[in-house]
């Protein structure tokens, strides 16, 4: 009784530190975060507004058509980053607000001004010709960067019980970078119709579209994921203790990562310039990889004392539990040894409802609710049939 006892209150334990289950409220009124992101999102707002109203009647195909194709892409980005976040799953709420904090704010209300500003330094210092070489590379990675990483400070601030780990870190840092990247992509498609003077716009768009979808992989969402899971780092949380030196690894490499891809170009030559975008796309897939891995052992521990008593009552099996807070290889040794009535797929199904369960349990703060109770009820039923 006593080691169930225990275990019981180490879930209480790991829901209340981890933040799994809490829910998020965008109005804060009292928070002076809420009135800094309003106030930067209406800048950046503005700024949109004026620029699409000045060119809206000639170039109304170029933005119709950056919109639907961005459109499409963002979708397929969340469903990739609503099947990434599998551990607690990010309120759709925040996630909302961070995509725009990045989208709107970031880029328009702090990074075009402080871009121009770098920019026009270095042309006056090192000449035109250099600076049309350079600039982009030693001055986005820095100007960006801390914008974005800004807005997911403010994300932070409205959000501290839901944003505790790295794991956070790395899906809300991505929700900010992506909006980041889908607002200057239709920029981009805007100034390629632009540059033809109208003419042929939805080609201009697409061909634009196409080329930064392909070469996308080291992107914003990627780089604010590493900046975002540095923070935490960096800041520490109740969930996560500080790693400084882990932290200002992930910053750095997203700064490096950025500059690299702009000033591929400068770096390689016409004749290296595939051979540095290639290095660089290799580079920043190993740091996800290491920064998800990272932040991968804080999860397994609040998943392992959040699902322990369900091996207890007999919920799921301890081979089960090991799937669950393990890697491939726990996964597979929990496929080998289920009962024989229960095939692989239907075994894969356990698994996943017994996520569910967890989900159930860290919003109930571990109560026996009628949504936990049917998640218990649903992983029998599997077994069952």
């Amino acid at each position: 009784m006593t080691a169930i006892t225990d275990s019981l209150e180490r879930r209480r334990d790991a829901i209340a530190v981890s933040g799994w289950g809490a829910r998020f409220h965008f109005f804060q009124p009292h928070n002076a975060c809420f009135w800094v992101y309003l106030g930067l999102v209406a800048s950046g707002l503005w700024y949109v507004i004026t620029a699409v109203q000045s060119t809206r009647g000639a170039f109304n195909e170029a933005y119709a058509t950056a919109l639907v194709s961005s459109g499409l892409f963002t979708l397929a980005f969340l469903w990739f980053l609503h099947w990434s976040d599998r551990w607690e799953r990010t309120p759709a709420s925040l996630a909302l607000a961070a995509f725009v904090g990045g989208g709107v704010a970031a880029p328009f209300a702090i990074a075009i001004t402080g871009n121009g500003a770098i920019m026009s330094i270095y042309t006056k210092v090192f000449g035109q010709a250099w600076a049309t070489d350079w600039q982009a590379g030693l001055t986005a990675p820095f100007v960006e960067e801390t914008s974005k990483g800004a807005i997911f400070l403010l994300m932070m601030g409205l959000a501290p019980v839901v944003i505790r780990t790295v794991s956070d870190g790395l899906i809300v840092g991505a929700y900010v970078g992506l909006g980041f990247q889908i607002l200057e992509d239709i920029f981009y498609a805007q100034n390629a119709a632009f540059a033809q003077f109208g003419a042929h716009q939805s080609e201009a768009v697409l061909g634009t579209f196409a080329l930064r979808a392909i070469t996308g992989i080291p992107s914003h969402a990627l780089y604010t994921a590493l900046f975002g899971a540095g923070l935490v780092y960096v800041i520490g949380t109740s969930a996560q203790p500080r790693r400084v030196g882990r932290g200002l690894a992930l910053v750095a490499a997203a700064m490096l990562f950025h500059g690299v891809w702009d000033s591929a170009a400068a770096i390689g030559g016409p004749v290296f310039v595939l051979f540095v975008l290639f290095l660089t796309m290799v580079f920043c897939l190993v740091a996800l990889f290491v920064a998800i891995r990272w932040a991968g052992g804080r999860e397994r521990e609040f998943m392992r004392d959040i699902m322990t008593p369900e091996v207890a009552n007999g919920t799921i099996s301890a081979a089960e539990l090991d799937a669950l807070t393990g890697h491939r290889k726990d996964k597979r040794a929990a496929l080998r040894t289920r009962p024989e009535s229960v095939s692989r797929r239907r075994e894969k199904h356990v698994l996943r409802a017994a996520r569910d369960l967890a989900e159930d349990l860290a919003a109930s703060a571990g109560a026996d609710t009628p949504e936990v109770e049917h998640s218990r009820a649903e992983i029998s039923r599997l077994r069952a049939h």
